[in-house]
């Protein structure tokens, strides 16, 4: 599948590894405004500085290809991605995809008039650990969802124009949490409650801290605490997540050597305790050990994949720009939330007229 990539520098660059370790998958352009990104981006991708470009339009009026990858900043996604799509291209693009809810939607649009595959990388769900644990939810195995926690902390640096956002954290780092929430709930949320703040060893202007409440429309309430500035605390990327059901729990923490995902079952009765056992562990107090089954190729990889193959098919991706919307859609009622210190109701985000301001 030959590729046209916008946006080589900064995270940028890791799809030119990525597309290299993918079996099918040549870059034949490349475009950046800045020169010492494309050179080097270039050597790797073995693209000749005769097809490396600064504008979108010379790229695509010069260089046949199937697909283009939007990595540029995600103010600019609205119009590499549209140029793209009606030059006839499919379009894989980065999170958030876009910065607003209109240019999202207009998004969509254009590329069902070009009868063209939108992709967004949600890369986090394409994961053998999250695909595991979504089974066991849909199985049953802890009864009825009734609510999630999750936490997630680490010293994140953001570099360029990331360093001037309103909410880096919600709509850089969050984002991946919140998709990951509608894939293991396999539904969208309806109401948001959140609070933010910049602690003082954040490297940015925007909000680097949340706190954020969720409610489903299954009914299943989330409690969300993030920190993209927390010195020597490594939840690692996916955070820590506790999943409890009417008959139990399951518990992922990608940082437990003694099992990442570990399943606990509520068989006990508890009509049966009284205040006597108040300090009496349940049984199976350490839980049991899921060791999630290999999906094969994972993250971006599966990214480049699922894209490529929704292609041939003819269908829409997974996380297509159309159900990204809801995603989408959840992190601006975040922002709108701690910005207002109000309860919003998700489904008011689509037909907004404006959406929160992404920079500061």
């Amino acid at each position: 599948m030959r590729l046209i990539q916008a946006g080589v520098g900064g995270f940028g660059s890791s799809w030119i590894y990525t597309a290299r370790e993918c079996e099918g998958f040549e870059h034949v352009a490349l475009v950046d405004t800045n020169l010492g990104a494309l050179r080097a981006a270039g050597e790797i991708a073995g693209v000749p500085p005769e097809r490396q470009f600064t504008t979108v339009e010379e790229a695509l009026s010069k260089v046949e290809a199937d697909g283009f990858i939007d990595c540029t900043p995600a103010p600019c996604h609205h119009a590499t991605t549209t140029t793209a799509l009606r030059a006839g291209l499919h379009v894989l693009c980065e999170k958030p995809l876009a910065d607003s809810m209109a240019a999202a939607q207009d998004m969509v649009r254009v590329a069902d008039e070009c009868h063209r595959v939108l992709m967004v990388t949600q890369q986090y769900r394409y994961y053998d650990q999250p695909r595991c644990i979504r089974n066991l939810l849909v199985e049953g195995h802890i009864g009825q969802l009734d609510h999630l926690v999750v936490e997630f902390q680490i010293q994140g640096l953001l570099f360029g124009w990331r360093q001037t956002m309103r909410h880096p954290f919600l709509l850089d780092m969050a984002i991946h949490h919140f998709d990951l929430m509608r894939y293991f709930l396999g539904c969208n949320a309806v109401r948001v409650q959140a609070m933010t703040w910049n602690p003082p060893v954040s490297n940015t202007r925007g909000d680097m801290c949340a706190f954020v409440w969720i409610e489903f429309e299954n009914g299943v309430r989330v409690n969300y605490s993030g920190s993209f500035a927390s010195p020597g605390c490594d939840t690692g990327w996916n955070g820590r997540w506790t999943f409890t059901g009417s008959r139990g729990s399951i518990v992922w923490n990608p940082r437990d050597d003694w099992g990442p995902i570990r399943l606990f079952r509520q068989n006990a009765d508890l009509s049966q305790y009284t205040e006597q056992h108040f300090f009496t562990p349940l049984p199976e107090l350490w839980g049991e050990p899921i060791w999630a089954p290999p999906i094969g190729a994972a993250g971006h990889h599966y990214d480049l994949y699922h894209w490529r193959a929704c292609i041939e098919a003819g269908v829409e991706p997974e996380t297509s720009g159309r159900d990204n919307l809801n995603t989408l859609a959840l992190t601006f009622a975040a922002m709108q939330a701690a910005d207002t210190g109000s309860v919003v109701e998700v489904r008011s985000i689509y037909q907004a007229e404006t959406t929160p301001s992404m920079q500061t």
